[in-house]
């Protein structure tokens, strides 16, 4: 493997770990909500504009990731 292929190979690596913490966050954000309502519970407007707010910044992050991982399949085909 020449150091370029093992460059790239790293930067996938490193994008499935970011893909990973982003869907652990997520799951984290969903269970903490849902238990928040099944208290009885509803979170604030501004709780939830924060949410929302970081939702966006992960399905950013999570669209660049696969356009890296799609970029690096097609060069790799």
């Amino acid at each position: 493997m020449t150091r370029q292929d093992r460059l790239e190979f790293i930067k996938i690596l490193q994008a499935h770990a970011q893909t990973v913490a982003i869907c652990e966050a997520c799951a984290r954000t969903t269970r903490d909500l849902a238990a928040e309502v099944k208290r009885g519970g509803a979170p604030s407007p501004a709780d939830l504009q924060q949410t929302v707010e970081i939702a966006e910044r992960v399905l950013a992050d999570l669209e660049a990731t696969r356009e890296e991982v799609e970029r690096l399949i097609a060069s790799f085909s």
